[in-house]
């Protein structure tokens, strides 16, 4: 049974507090309550529907987009503010985005003066593979090797017959590829001398020019031939045209000596043979090579004479403007040719280096890194040339001629000697070494340590020096310790002699001084290693004629200040001020030695930092996070 209901509608009678607006009742879509009570809430009592119909009024809907607009451009400023501080601000390195050669020393050895195995008096590369261990404590990483290769039996190094096989006097390819292997497993590189520039005139190559009787001959061009001689002088005196009894009435070109023809590196068959030369030994797994005499490989294509210098009042070589025959733009085009080789021939990275001529300015040794947007060689090695008296003018001159000039994204080299420049203690004091290694190996760039300047060997003074003999005074033997002969050969007399002072100034007496040289640039090689210096950019600080000073730093790791008084006399700087991030309070690091202590204990006023005549130190802090 079902029950009904009669409901009854309630009432409604107003108040005399409701206000009602008028009604349109023709148009219900624009149906606009406001109702309100005492207590003020515009929408008090309305429903969904009446909600959705007054905010869909124009005014609502433009604060709603006004609103949207404010917060959208609000996320789009805060996303191009991140994008910006990402791009702008510094950004980390990885301790590993160097490569091998600019990371590590390379230490330049004369092969034949280093160490002999088999004892009959002349160095080999048997001799340098039993030093590798000590080559490793030194904290070098790169051995660079003279030019080892077949020769023609003469006094020289530049007389080669075969330039794709090692000589036996040093041992032959079995002992250069022991050697690789050896220095290999210990993580050292091995870089050989390229010498694309002559041969030997007992050489095959050239004996087959001599004998070409036509002109499609493949050897015939391969030197550089001339029925009618130029002006042009050969480097060791004379004219640089000699004849020949195979081609009557023609002469061929040497630049050095007479029996060293160069080579026509216009042929094509030349370029050729001398690419399958880096082919050969790369396939040997040498690590890199240093390109020699390589501003003497082209010459001016016609022939022409060279003219005077201004000032000459003779005719040797210094008396002639060498335009036509040193520094063509074409040796440009063969080191980008020849970097292209290394760098395509596998996935190990090798190193190009070449010497470029001493006397050439540094805007031009710096087109040795690339021409025309052509990569050249990774390391121009420029031979040092300091006077006796170099103090802070000349040592700034040297690094900024470097540094003010280097190519965006190019790396400097810094040489402290090689066998064709006067030994660094010769002609300069300890102390003014210690200085110049402490700078070499603590600017960004790659230091190159010639063998025995670790132990401060000088040249020899029974030696005469001539350009045209191996036999040079900066080639004395390795002293390794006071036996006969400095510990560098058991057997017969060596090929050359040892230093006067081999007795006391050995390997074997200064490794056991916490203070000798060659402990210096162990401490030096040490402080290299760390990533500031490997990586880390480069300011110059306080640089002026007696002191050069810079910071090296990088972001998450310490800062360091390296200054140094090339002066003769005391100087004290305030390098607190020089640079925004050296710190007032520094600590101590290393020293070359002099007479101003330094006391690992104690921080180190940068402030008020005097250093002693020829004395510098490295000092440091700890990393400050730089303000936005």
């Amino acid at each position: 049974m079902s029950k009904s209901y009669n409901i009854e509608p309630l009432a409604y009678k107003p108040s005399s507090n409701d206000k009602f607006d008028e009604i349109d009742i023709r148009s219900p879509e624009s149906i606009d309550v406001k109702l309100s009570d005492n207590n003020g809430s515009p929408f008090r009592g309305m429903g969904k529907d009446e909600l959705l119909v007054h905010s869909s009024k124009p005014f609502w809907r433009r604060l709603r987009m006004i609103c949207i607009s404010i917060i959208l451009l609000g996320w789009l400023a805060l996303i191009i503010t991140v994008v910006a501080l990402v791009l702008v601000y510094p950004k980390c390195k990885s301790p590993d985005s160097r490569s091998w050669w600019q990371n590590e020393v390379i230490y330049r050895i004369y092969v034949r003066s280093y160490k002999d195995s088999d004892g009959n008096g002349e160095g080999d590369l048997d001799g340098v593979a039993s030093k590798l261990d000590y080559i490793k404590d030194l904290g070098v990483g790169v051995i660079s090797l003279s030019p080892d290769y077949e020769d023609d039996g003469t006094d020289g190094d530049f007389h080669i017959k075969n330039h794709m096989k090692i000589a036996g006097s040093v041992g032959g390819d079995d002992a250069l590829q022991r050697l690789i292997t050896q220095a290999h497993g210990k993580g050292l590189k091995v870089i050989l001398d390229f010498v694309p520039s002559q041969t030997s005139d007992q050489s095959d190559w050239f004996k087959w020019s001599q004998e070409a009787r036509f002109r499609n001959d493949t050897y015939r061009n391969f030197y550089v031939w001339t029925n009618t001689p130029t002006n042009w002088k050969s480097m060791y005196g004379g004219g640089a045209w000699n004849t020949s009894s195979e081609r009557s009435g023609e002469y061929y070109l040497h630049q050095f000596l007479h029996n060293q023809p160069d080579l026509n590196l216009r042929s094509p068959q030349v370029k050729e043979k001398l690419n399958e030369i880096l082919t050969h030994w790369l396939n040997k797994s040498v690590d890199g090579f240093y390109i020699r005499n390589s501003a003497y490989l082209f010459t001016d294509y016609d022939l022409r004479d060279e003219p005077k210098v201004p000032s000459a009042v003779g005719d040797e070589y210094s008396d002639y403007d060498h335009m036509y025959t040193k520094n063509l733009p074409e040796i440009y085009d063969m080191f980008a040719r020849w970097r292209t080789t290394t760098d395509a021939y596998t996935d190990k990275y090798r190193v190009l280096m070449a010497d470029p001529d001493p006397m050439s300015n540094n805007v031009e040794m710096m087109k040795y890194y690339g021409h025309f947007q052509r990569d050249g060689v990774h390391l121009p090695v420029k031979r040092r040339q300091f006077p006796t008296d170099c103090g802070g003018q000349c040592i700034r001159e040297y690094v900024n001629g470097w540094m003010d000039n280097l190519p965006s994204g190019r790396w400097p080299t810094w040489s402290l000697g090689d066998e064709m420049t006067k030994r660094f203690a010769t002609n300069h004091s300890e102390s003014f070494i210690r200085c110049f290694a402490m700078l070499s190996m603590t600017l960004p760039g790659t230091p190159i340590l010639y063998y025995g300047d670790e132990i401060n060997m000088v040249d020899l003074s029974n030696q005469p020096s001539s350009s045209t003999s191996r036999n040079q005074p900066m080639r004395g033997l390795m002293q390794w310790d006071n036996t006969p002969n400095g510990g560098f050969t058991n057997g017969t007399s060596p090929w050359i002699s040892v230093g006067a002072d081999y007795q006391t100034n050995n390997v074997k007496n200064q490794s056991a001084k916490g203070d000798s040289l060659m402990s210096f640039f162990k401490n030096l090689t040490t402080l290299r290693s760390d990533d500031t210096f490997r990586i880390g950019d480069y300011y110059p600080t306080v640089v002026d004629d007696a002191v050069f000073s810079f910071v090296r730093e990088f972001d998450g790791k310490k800062g360091y200040l390296v200054a140094i008084n090339f002066a003769n006399t005391a100087q004290s700087r305030d390098y607190a001020k020089a640079h925004s991030t050296i710190q007032s309070k520094a600590s101590f690091e290393l020293t070359t030695g002099g007479s101003e202590s330094f006391d690992a204990d104690t921080d180190v006023d940068t402030s008020s930092l005097t250093l002693g005549p020829q004395q510098g130190v490295v000092v440091s802090w700890d990393y400050v996070a730089k303000e936005l």
